[in-house]
């Protein structure tokens, strides 16, 4: 599932060929990605709108209409959008095309049919976006913070990183590269880390996000930016995906473990 830095790759993308734009039409293929809303609303809504900005809300993507309408979208596993001159018939997992003006095409592009594409009046009364965490790139990830998390707390360190009611973005691979980054163990406690220890957690999530969205993000299966290329931090994972290997910074193989379903990498010698 695309985690932050692929989302903001993705919003980035959109905001340099989108913004401004109006739709001038709409064309629902499959309404799986706007269920429950009827498809004919859902075109009818947006013919007409101009596109006043794409931003980003944790793993979501939200679009600006004017006056008081957003889309608010997400990928899921393998959702995507691809910008591109008009097209005359769709691909297999196209599931929406935007009409835009100047004959450009904004393609809903989706597999498995996991993303959403949801048509909101407000953002501030949107509930999937008021129970989201703080973001982990903003000054409101702060030693403090993190503290009152963990205060009352038994859950490890990685799944605190991966509580999206905590801290609003972050997935597993991430996570991992994080706890590697500030060597610590996926395994500790939250509440035993010292207030040291969470600087250099906080510390670590904001290097390591700041370079996977100058690497455009992670491809290790489906993602891929809007111009259908992809991203270039799967180049840079030190130990996600490298179970066995030597840990680049101890030579000790790396372990995988599995905390809450999900696989966790890390070095047991150097991450304490």
């Amino acid at each position: 599932m695309p985690e932050l830095p692929e989302v903001e790759t993705v919003v980035r993308g959109l905001q340099e060929t989108v913004t401004g734009r109006e739709i001038t039409s709409v064309k629902v293929f499959r309404d799986t990605p706007i269920a429950p809303l009827n498809p004919k609303t859902f075109e009818k809504r947006l013919a007409g709108r101009s596109i006043q900005s794409v931003t980003r809300r944790a793993k979501y993507l939200v679009f600006q209409f004017d006056p008081g309408l957003y889309l608010l979208a997400h990928l899921r596993m393998t959702g995507k959008f691809i910008v591109s001159p008009l097209i005359s018939k769709p691909e297999k997992h196209h599931r929406v095309w935007f009409f835009l003006d100047k004959d450009i095409v904004m393609v809903f592009d989706d597999m498995r049919c996991f993303g959403t594409l949801e048509l909101i009046e407000s953002l501030t009364d949107c509930n999937k976006l008021r129970l989201l965490g703080v973001e982990p790139l903003s000054s409101s990830l702060t030693v403090p913070y993190l503290k009152k998390c963990i205060a009352h707390s038994s859950s490890n360190i990685k799944n605190l990183l991966l509580n999206q009611t905590k801290i609003a973005g972050i997935g597993n691979i991430y996570a991992s590269e994080i706890l590697f980054d500030a060597q610590i163990s996926p395994l500790r406690q939250g509440c035993q880390l010292k207030a040291k220890e969470l600087r250099k957690v906080i510390d670590s999530t904001q290097k390591i996000l700041t370079t996977a969205i100058q690497k455009n993000g992670t491809s290790i299966s489906d993602f891929r930016r809007i111009d259908e290329q992809t991203g270039e931090f799967q180049n840079f994972l030190n130990v996600y995906g490298k179970a066995e290997q030597p840990c680049p910074r101890c030579s000790v193989p790396i372990q995988r473990i599995v905390q809450q379903q999900r696989s966790s990498f890390y070095c047991a010698s150097c991450q304490q």
